[in-house]
């Protein structure tokens, strides 16, 4: 399964930080964007191996589609 998560890059040639808008809690940095985007990627596989590890056995997952061009003010 492929999901695409938002990866919000600050920084220049001297380095970058970047998190995943999506998954608050990732937060990383690199020297380049290539490196920044690798390590965003363990992370983001990372925090879902945990949080599906942490499931309870009964629990159950829905995915849900949003369509936010129709949000509201």
């Amino acid at each position: 399964m492929t999901r695409k998560y938002s990866l919000v890059i600050e920084g220049d040639e001297a380095g970058y930080s970047a998190y995943v808008s999506e998954l608050p809690t990732i937060l990383v940095t690199g020297r380049s964007m290539e490196e920044i985007t690798a390590r965003a990627t363990e992370a983001v596989r990372l925090f879902l191996n945990s949080v599906q590890e942490d499931r309870s056995p009964t629990s159950q997952l829905k995915e849900i589609e949003v369509d936010l061009s129709a949000r509201s003010n």
